[in-house]
């Protein structure tokens, strides 16, 4: 592999801010019909909080807005459903990341490749690698073009995915990821019952929202009244 930076042909870095934050900037654009996106607009939208700058910065990368913020015609494309959205959401990776794919086959790619090449191809930091290599698998998934040797690892690591339903589910946006699960963690102490408790929480839309702070909060609130629960019995 070329170790000199690589001068690809799109003229903006490749989106490295954080993943959510710049899928609800695309659910953004899907929802709304703005003359003009800019840190304003996303902050009053609450998208990103203090990462606005990365989101429009990955919205300029693929195409769905220009230098002034107003939206592309190509970001048209986004609020199209079924088949038709996936294609077009393809479309849009594959013109953003021409240099990527070209250089390196999807179909072929692990991780660490992709990693790779953003660190030599477009002269990157390690962290701004990590979270770009992230985004790319995500909207990979979203856009259904298949990374087999990534899939097959987080598979085998239990990491979660992101997936798109294309418009097919009637009230639940393209972009949105729609449940998951969260096993309980084994008892951490001798007051929690000996038998593995077989605790399963579904995550809705709403639930998804939750900021990172507020999941930790959810979390030990749930554990005081388990534990609660647990010492009333006994």
């Amino acid at each position: 592999m070329n170790n000199r930076t690589i001068q690809t042909d799109n003229p903006y870095p490749p989106p490295y801010g954080p993943t959510r934050g710049m899928i609800e900037g695309l659910q953004l654009m899907q929802r709304l019909s703005p003359a003009k996106i800019d840190e304003n607009l996303l902050r009053a939208n609450r998208v990103a909080p203090g990462n606005e700058y990365k989101v429009i910065g990955a919205l300029k990368f693929l195409d769905l807005i220009d230098t002034t913020g107003r939206p592309t015609q190509k970001s048209q494309l986004l609020k199209t459903r079924g088949a038709t959205y996936t294609l077009a959401l393809q479309e849009i990776l594959r013109t953003a990341y021409r240099d990527l794919f070209t250089y390196l086959p999807p179909e072929q790619a692990t991780r660490e490749q992709l990693y790779n090449y953003f660190i030599t191809r477009t002269g990157i930091g390690r962290e701004m690698a990590i979270k770009a290599t992230r985004f790319l698998v995500a909207l990979c998934r979203l856009a259904e073009i298949p990374l087999p040797a990534v899939s097959t690892r987080a598979r085998r690591q239990g990491a979660p995915s992101i997936t798109s339903t294309g418009g097919r589910k009637k009230s639940t946006s393209p972009l949105r990821k729609q449940t998951s699960t969260l096993r309980a963690p084994p008892a951490p102490s001798a007051t929690w019952p000996s038998t593995p408790f077989p605790l399963v929480l579904a995550i809705t839309p709403e639930t998804a929202e939750m900021g990172e702070e507020q999941l930790v909060a959810f979390f030990r609130k749930m554990k005081a009244a388990w534990r609660r629960v647990f010492t009333e019995e006994r």
